[in-house]
């Protein structure tokens, strides 16, 4: 038997005078054990769960994100498109347009986010894979289509085979006043059918309701502007390196983020309580530790 096995035996389990010692001995072994295997479990919970709030944001958000400081929509012509498209690491590039709009279906109102998203939008997200009814498809020969949230559609109770029932899209009309008389001259109004509800976490869910580019142009009235450029990158590349490459030819008027920096309190929060849960169980440990060898000291 080896020496160190021997003694630790003799030392746990040999009959002593001072009994009350190996019970705090005992004690703190168990302490000890527990605390380790807790801190592993509990850490282990923390880094699975981050990994699929992350795995969910990444499902709608790009790589990397070019919106304006101020105000809400700009001018692609003032981004030179073709030098960010020459960066080495990036694999697409899409535009977006994005505006709060009431929609109506049936006797139904739900306010939400109308996504203009141009053909490029599904290659940059993982969209197509979030379907949970219905098709990915927002324009064919003839027709425009939306993807709603599966928030929006419960708040509409909305119905994908339903041919007589489309949902009506009000855009308040800038510079437009609201008269008593005729209230909806103040908004500009269209009509389009859903084509698929997709379901990703309820901060998008409840918000979004995605259409084609044109259709966003056209209700929102803005032929030229948009909201933002996403980027895709290619795997394995780095977005820090890419983003301050990006911020380089763009201007101090745009803002250039990682999928990090546009969630970044969210991630704080995940990093601070796996830290905190961290200290705690290692404040336990070594309470059970200092035990240990109090018990030994005696």
């Amino acid at each position: 038997m080896r020496p160190e096995i021997f003694i630790a035996r003799r030392y746990l389990f040999a009959r002593k005078s001072h009994n009350v010692i190996n019970i705090i001995s005992i004690i703190s072994v168990i302490g000890v054990m527990v605390g380790s295997m807790g801190l592993i479990i509990v850490l282990s919970v923390f880094n699975g769960f981050s990994g699929l709030v992350v795995s969910l944001y990444n499902s709608f958000d790009p790589d990397i994100k070019i919106s304006a400081v101020k105000g809400k929509t700009f001018e692609p012509s003032a981004i030179d498109i073709t030098a960010i498209q020459k960066i080495s690491g990036i694999s697409n590039l899409s535009y977006t347009l994005e505006e709060t709009g009431l929609i109506k279906y049936r006797d139904r109102q739900y306010i939400a986010t109308i996504k203009g998203v141009d053909t490029k939008f599904a290659a940059i997200t993982q969209m197509s894979d979030k379907i949970i009814e219905g098709k990915f498809l927002l324009q064919d020969d003839n027709n425009d289509y939306a993807i709603v949230g599966g928030g929006v559609a419960y708040g509409l109770s909305l119905a994908l085979d339903d041919p007589f029932n489309p949902m009506a899209v009000y855009i308040p009309r800038k510079g437009k006043p609201v008269s008593t008389l005729n209230p909806e001259e103040a908004f500009n109004i269209e009509m389009i059918r859903p084509s698929g509800i997709f379901s990703i976490q309820q901060d998008f869910d409840s918000k979004y309701v995605l259409v084609p580019m044109d259709f966003a142009r056209k209700i929102i009235d803005l032929p030229t502007k948009v909201t933002s450029i996403e980027i895709a990158l290619k795997p394995g590349v780095e977005p820090e390196s890419v983003r301050d490459q990006v911020a380089a030819i763009t201007s101090d008027d745009f803002k250039v983020q990682t999928r990090l920096q546009q969630h970044e309190f969210l991630y704080k929060i995940l990093k601070s309580e796996k830290w905190a849960v961290y200290f705690i169980l290692s404040f336990i440990l070594m309470i059970a530790i200092f035990n240990i060898i109090g018990s030994l000291t005696m």
